[in-house]
């Protein structure tokens, strides 16, 4: 089974290319700038539906800003 990965930095990226700055992003994504800090520098994964939110504050797909993990099935 493949499940998707956020990659922080690529989020931290696009963000200062687009001129968006961490606290105005959080609040435009609904999440809390330290858990957005977090999310940056790879310490927390978010849920789907953050993931989605922050690909849609930044104009993206999520295929753009995470990358394909596969997890082994319980046995």
């Amino acid at each position: 089974m493949l499940t998707r990965h956020l990659n922080g930095p690529a989020v931290t990226v696009i963000r200062e290319l687009l001129g968006i700055r961490k606290g105005e992003f959080a609040k435009r994504c609904e999440i809390d700038p330290g858990y957005l800090t977090k999310l940056e520098n790879g310490s927390r994964q978010p849920s789907p539906s953050v993931m989605r939110r922050i690909a849609l504050g930044l104009g993206v797909g999520i295929e753009v800003i995470s990358y394909p993990v596969e997890q082994k099935a319980a046995a």
